[in-house]
């Protein structure tokens, strides 16, 4: 699947291309089709996300970025027009007057208004919760490197790499030592935060207690590396914030260093704090919105929180099961057991991604309203190629024993406390169906097991309504 549908859908609209009040869809594939994913042959994308009920007149930002735009023949813009909730009228007709006024003429693309699910999923990807109108550029929020250039002559912005950042920085705490000299199977969790900020101090004791959790349960992550980069004000601040994560071990670019410092923020697109950032020994960027994912899964069992089509099951996992059928292979809470099952799971959960061009692992960018809906997937299975009866977009755990979601669900269906254990479950249809006991569970079984359920062949048996308690 090719990366620009994976990240837009299969259309966008052309802005410039409008007749008779019909917005042009364009696919995505020939929008932007002289764009390169990432290097720096070919166009770069910009995804500009704005409000439809803020004028440029309060803010000049969209302006600045015309401007850039008629001067930079590479770049080529997709906007993603959202609506700020500021007490103004919010009915689906005023809405799409908005989404209207704010492409009207403008030189590029747009995702279409009836498109929420890739709207939702873009501004969840790039954390973007405060500071629109805003440019995301190759993964980084550019809204101040282009206020900063508004000639666009050091266009796209690129970031300072990491390494050159951190090079000769010694990281103060309990056991100092630089950033090239941390372990090369670290991952490197970047907290930017400051003692002047309430919620950097509310967040604190959190991140110490979930990596604390993450280190304990997973031989992997125990050397997991949290490194503070202060924005405080003194150096008698810079101390207090410290202390406030030495329990976890902390590391931190030392108050002298202070182009490091001022240099972080750009380098790893960080635009307010708190803020949470994973890396791994390389340099790349596994999570941008660690403080959110965090929020969501304070026992980390999903983390580094990184995109992936299989995940551990948690509270917000039986949310999503009320609308979303799902496969389930419950295992015992040991690292053996669960990269076991994310070994089995992951080849079924992939081709089916990709079979139906999903993105995962929440949303569906082809559906037109909401992911809620229900959609009829040209799913073929390794026995046969036939069309099967329509389905809600499908998702994958691992369900770890001992774990409050996965005993509360267990108990929903009936289920023994047998393990590994592989099920299914379609809440909105009340049905479910489990491998049989004694089955060996492997990639080719698990396929086929996937398979039957998809295709209404599986021996189901029905379920209990779904409620909140599962």
């Amino acid at each position: 699947m090719d990366w620009r549908e994976k990240l837009f859908g299969r259309s966008l609209v052309s802005c410039a291309g409008s007749s008779g009040g019909q917005w042009e869809l364009v696919p995505t594939t020939r929008a932007l089709a002289d764009c390169a994913e990432r290097g720096e042959e070919g166009a770069v994308c910009g995804i500009y996300f704005s409000f439809a009920n803020i004028s440029d007149e309060s803010d000049d930002f969209g302006p600045r970025l015309l401007a850039v735009a008629a001067r930079e023949p590479r770049l080529r813009v997709v906007q993603v027009v959202l609506w700020a909730h500021v007490g103004t009228p919010e009915g689906p007709q005023e809405r799409e007057a908005g989404f209207r006024r704010a492409l009207a003429g403008k030189p590029w693309f747009a995702v279409p208004f009836h498109d929420v699910d890739t709207k939702r999923r873009l501004t969840l990807k790039y954390s973007i919760a405060v500071g629109v109108p805003t440019l995301v550029v190759r993964g980084r929020a550019v809204r101040d490197a282009l206020l900063a250039d508004p000639e666009g002559e050091r266009f796209p912005w690129p970031a300072p790499p990491l390494r050159d950042v951190m090079r000769g920085v010694v990281l103060q705490g309990p056991n100092p030592t630089t950033y090239d000299d941390l372990p090369d199977d670290a991952l490197r969790v970047f907290y930017f935060a400051a003692h002047w900020c309430p919620p950097c101090r509310s967040f604190a004791p959190s991140l110490c207690s979930t990596l604390a959790a993450v280190r304990r349960r997973r031989a992997k992550f125990a050397s997991t590396q949290l490194i503070l980069v202060s924005s405080d004000r003194s150096e008698q601040s810079f101390a207090r914030t410290l202390g406030s994560v030495s329990s976890a071990g902390a590391l931190a670019v030392p108050w002298s260093a202070h182009e490091a410092r001022a240099a972080m923020p750009a380098a790893l697109g960080v635009a307010g704090i708190p803020a949470l950032v994973i890396t791994d020994a390389a340099g790349t960027v596994l999570t941008a919105g660690g403080r959110q994912h965090l929020a969501a899964d304070p026992l980390g069992l999903n983390f580094p929180w990184a995109q992936r089509p299989v995940t551990v099951l948690t509270e917000q996992a039986l949310l999503k099961m009320a609308r979303h059928p799902a496969v389930i292979l419950f295992v015992d809470d040991e690292d053996s057991e669960l990269e076991f099952a994310e070994s089995v799971l992951t080849p079924a959960a992939e081709s089916y991604y990709e079979e139906c061009s999903i993105q995962y692992p929440g949303f569906c960018p082809y559906q037109n309203s909401s992911d809620d809906e229900t959609i009829d997937f040209d799913y073929s299975t390794t026995r046969s190629r036939i069309k099967k009866k329509s389905f809600k977009h499908v998702v994958f755990y691992t369900g770890v024993d001992g774990t409050e979601s996965a005993d509360m669900l267990r108990e929903h269906i009936g289920l023994d406390d047998a393990a590994p254990l592989l099920t299914a479950v379609d809440f909105p249809r009340r049905r479910a169906t489990t491998m049989r006991y004694g089955d060996e569970i492997t990639t080719t079984s698990v396929q086929n097991f996937v398979d039957a359920f998809l295709s209404g062949t599986a021996d189901f048996k029905p379920l209990k309504p779904y409620s909140d308690k599962c």
